[in-house]
């Protein structure tokens, strides 16, 4: 029995390595999707980000230099 379990783990191992790549297969549409989703996501963020003025941005410097 000692020597099958190296054959048993390998005969597991193998089986949910067939069940991840069938679960992938049927989801694939649903994955891409939701890579996509969360893609445009990060980038509105990102682009959301930038557009945060700076707390600065309200001084009017320019008045200074005509000094």
């Amino acid at each position: 029995m000692e020597k099958n379990h190296w054959l048993l783990k390998l005969i597991g191992a193998v089986l949910l390595l067939g069940a991840a790549a069938c679960a992938v297969t049927v989801y694939w549409e649903k994955l891409v999707d939701l890579f996509y989703t969360l893609c445009d996501t990060i980038e509105e963020r990102l682009a959301n980000r930038a557009a945060v003025p700076s707390e600065y941005d309200d001084y009017d410097d320019s008045a200074l230099m005509d000094e």
